[in-house]
């Protein structure tokens, strides 16, 4: 038996845009074991259309820096223009301090190691206050 609507648990989704596929499947699975439903793309242009088609329906992102069609930091200022306050969590092989050096102070976002794991992730996602999915995302 179903429950009805006002107990249902709020449905949690994350925008992955990950090139590398090993990566991409590591992250599906880490991020569903951890209860989001995830949108998985591979390509800055993929990730700019679902967030033009429903920008309030992602609670953050995780984006690879070295996406083949374009830098990782500029797809984040591509999709912060539709939404200003995404969270986003910031995947690559390159050294953080390298990677923080392309955002300014203030920004929200944190920075994932690449390789990852489920408990970096998680980590990842509890550093920028993602636990809690009543907030309601605004574009």
């Amino acid at each position: 038996m179903a429950l009805p609507d006002e107990f249902a648990i709020p449905t949690r989704t994350v925008l992955l845009v990950e090139d590398e596929t090993l990566v991409a499947m590591i992250a599906v699975d880490s991020l569903s074991e951890l209860g989001y439903e995830v949108v998985e793309v591979a390509t800055a242009r993929a990730a700019l259309e679902q967030a033009r088609r429903d920008c309030a329906r992602f609670d953050f992102a995780v984006i690879d820096m070295g996406l083949p069609d374009h830098p990782g930091d500029h797809l984040i200022a591509e999709l912060r223009k539709i939404r200003p306050n995404l969270p986003v969590i910031v995947a690559s092989g390159y050294g953080e301090s390298e990677v923080r050096r392309r955002f300014e102070p203030g920004e929200r976002f944190a920075f994932l190691n690449k390789p990852y794991e489920r408990n970096s992730l998680r980590a990842a996602i509890d550093s920028l206050g993602l636990a809690d999915p009543s907030r309601e995302p605004t574009c």
